[in-house]
């Protein structure tokens, strides 16, 4: 899915896959597991031209499609979500609704660790929120297109 901001900013997510990770139990009375992530592909351009790209197991499946069904939400009915947002387990992606008006939604996304930005010069990452101004047909067709990316997943 791809949500391009008036300001000439972007956000584009992709799910790559699946990807299984197995998680070993410390105690020897507890069982191992198994925990399924969606690797995603990201690519950020922000309104002043920084642009990065990650490529993270960010998201569970549940989470994947709770984001597609929060923006669905925020573009129809964002009264209640106004100042609230979607964190997910792990907190490399997470999104706030800002303001509504009228067609338009303000979104921020924040994008840490592995998500976040580089300094060039200093090499450290640096996360923050990337604020997109977009429009309700652009929220509801990246919400359709981003759970199409899950279900065809697998």
């Amino acid at each position: 899915m791809r949500l391009a901001s008036a300001d000439g900013a972007w956000l584009d997510l992709r799910v790559l896959r699946r990807q299984a990770v197995e998680v070993r139990a410390v105690e020897l009375d507890r069982a191992d597991w198994a925990q399924t992530w969606l690797l995603v592909r990201g690519e950020v351009r922000t309104a002043d031209g920084r642009g990065w790209v990650f490529r993270e197991p960010c998201l569970t499946p549940w989470e994947g499609n709770q984001l597609g069904s929060w923006l669905r939400a925020v573009a129809e009915r964002p009264g209640g979500l106004l100042g609230t947002g979607l964190l997910a387990a792990d907190p490399t992606l997470s999104w706030v609704l800002d303001d509504a008006r009228g067609d338009r939604r303000l979104l921020r996304v924040h994008l840490t660790g592995p998500a976040a930005w580089t300094d060039p010069v200093t090499a450290e990452q640096v996360g923050g929120g990337v604020p997109l101004d977009v429009t309700v047909g652009t929220l509801l067709g990246a919400a359709e297109e981003w759970l199409a990316d899950i279900a065809a997943s697998g």
